[in-house]
């Protein structure tokens, strides 16, 4: 059986007339009778009768109807599916983001709103091959030559304001060494940055809560249950509460680079490229944004 024959079966069952079926096929007559006969002598059965002008489906050829209407169906409709997928997929930006998912996730919904039609797929995994972009962030100077830094960014130390350091204008980590730190998992980056914070400050850090989620990080700070380090712009959509302050760190350098990794397959895609700038572009209006708000403190 070939679909050529099961698609001229179908018509000739809905007209119920050769010869109206055939001009809707835009073939000639002989050449539709014949493609029943043949499938009529593989499957072994009669599928048409002849009644007064024109002819009628038999039993068997109503089950056959029956049958393959939906198959056929299906078929037809798949080249209009496969090419719907193959927009969609031609217009998908694949992000792995490791790092600074505030900033991104903003940066997201800024670029739908000048650029409707294309969409994302977001996910948050240090093992993920499959992505255009990954979004992650390293220890200032352990950028390779083939990442973009978005953001050189630096770290505050983020103590509860009914702390004793709450009215230090700056602290030393060493003296905060025997503090329970309230840290994001070590699945992410910012994690094991921070981690060495603390071993060039001299001590590891006494882990009293670790989460995935930063806004855990933050809300338990905020309730005076222990001290964090607090990300100076990709945190930016959500200020810190009047329970908590950022006591900038003195005599060690607190920094990290959040760069972009484009995946070299993905290089020469248009629409990749048009978002890896933009990216970059909202990465600097954040930062500037954010240095201009702390001037006008």
């Amino acid at each position: 059986m070939e679909l050529q024959q099961l698609q001229y079966f179908l018509v000739a069952a809905r007209y119920e007339h050769i010869t109206k079926a055939a001009n809707s096929l835009h073939i000639a007559q002989p050449a539709l009778s014949q493609s029943i006969k043949r499938l009529e002598a593989e499957l072994g059965v009669k599928l048409f009768e002849r009644k007064k002008g024109g002819i009628t489906l038999s039993k068997a050829g109503k089950l056959l109807e029956e049958e393959v209407k939906p198959i056929v169906s299906t078929i037809e409709a798949l080249p209009r599916k496969l090419a719907d997928i193959d927009k969609k997929q031609n217009s998908t930006i694949h992000l792995n983001v490791l790092a600074a998912s505030i900033l991104v996730t903003n940066c997201i919904i800024s670029y739908k709103a000048k650029h409707p039609d294309i969409n994302f797929e977001f996910v948050q995994s240090p093992t993920a091959e499959d992505y255009d972009l990954c979004i992650t962030a390293t220890l200032p100077k352990n950028v390779a030559v083939s990442d973009q830094i978005t953001l050189e960014e630096k770290f505050y130390l983020a103590v509860p304001a009914s702390s004793k350091y709450a009215t230090y204008p700056e602290i030393d980590l060493s003296e905060v060494a025997d503090e329970g730190f309230i840290m994001m998992s070590d699945t992410r980056p910012i994690r094991s940055i921070c981690d060495q914070f603390c071993l060039e400050a001299g001590f590891t850090p006494n882990i009293i809560f670790e989460s995935m989620n930063f806004e855990s990080v933050r809300s338990l700070i905020s309730a005076g249950l222990g001290v964090g380090f607090w990300p100076e712009y990709s945190w930016e959509s959500a200020e810190p509460s009047k329970n908590v302050v950022l006591l900038p760190v003195k005599e060690q350098e607190c920094k990290r680079d959040i760069v972009i990794t484009c995946n070299s397959q993905s290089e020469k895609n248009v629409i990749v490229k048009d978002f890896y700038d933009y990216l970059i572009s909202f990465a600097m209006e954040c930062r500037d944004k954010h240095q201009r708000s702390r001037e006008k403190k």
